[in-house]
């Protein structure tokens, strides 16, 4: 536990089997996170939510959470804002999400995921309540594998889902939920070109963006402004 967390260089990095806890104390911001290494990143459990308010003001961000490895294998990430609060009744808003940024660096790249991603945004308050706070875009910049049956979540408001480049590609024989809001989703690699995943579905999303093959044993969009998967 500590007020955020960086390590600018490391060969290795490994916290499994702990938690790293930079949540913010009461009235106070979440801490970031942030660590690079060399050779692998393994990491446990990341928290690092907004400080609960005790005074009439609106809700604290979350810390961001960055992870560059040679490999990068992740626990679960919350990084969600708090909640306003209004005991005055005031509008007021929710504090936003932390970002989670994601690369991988050594000669054959991969990000395994090992736990679930929460970057929601915190609860509006007063009479008349107040925005909900934009949740976190997650980022992954290099090959994900998923470790078993996985969900990303930004929350009902903005927050995109990027698999940001065309070797940002999906593997792994699980399933995988993803609710981005209003925010996007976009596949910028093949999905299942290696091994298929196992039932997909998005449950909100503003533009569904699918750039590559998409191979998996189901796709359900519950809801979506756009989508968009052609030459695919």
């Amino acid at each position: 536990t500590a007020a955020a967390l960086t390590v600018t260089t490391a060969t290795t990095f490994d916290s499994s089997g702990f938690t790293i806890n930079t949540t913010g104390a009461a009235d106070t911001a979440g801490g970031a996170v942030s660590i690079t290494t060399t050779g692998l990143l393994t990491t446990g459990q990341i928290t690092t939510t907004g400080g609960a308010r005790t005074l009439n003001d609106v809700g604290l961000a979350a810390g961001a959470v960055t992870l560059s490895g040679g490999d990068v294998d992740a626990g679960a990430i919350t990084a969600t804002g708090s909640a306003a609060e209004s005991t005055d009744t005031t509008t007021r808003a929710g504090g936003a999400g932390g970002a989670v940024t994601m690369t991988a660096t050594d000669g054959t790249p991969t990000i395994t995921l090992s736990g679930d991603i929460t970057t929601a945004g915190g609860a509006g308050a007063g009479t008349v309540v107040g925005a909900t706070g934009a949740g976190g875009t997650v980022t992954f910049n290099d090959a994900v594998t998923l470790a078993a049956n996985r969900l990303i979540t930004t929350g009902a408001t903005a927050g995109d889902i990027v698999f940001a480049a065309a070797d940002s590609t999906l593997n792994g024989a699980f399933t995988l939920g993803l609710t981005a809001g209003t925010g996007n989703i976009d596949f910028n690699g093949a999905v299942g070109g290696t091994t298929p995943l196992g039932a997909v579905t998005i449950s909100s999303a503003g533009t569904v963006d699918v750039d590559a093959a998409f191979t998996a044993a189901a796709l359900t969009v519950t809801t979506a402004t756009t989508f968009d998967s052609s030459g695919f």
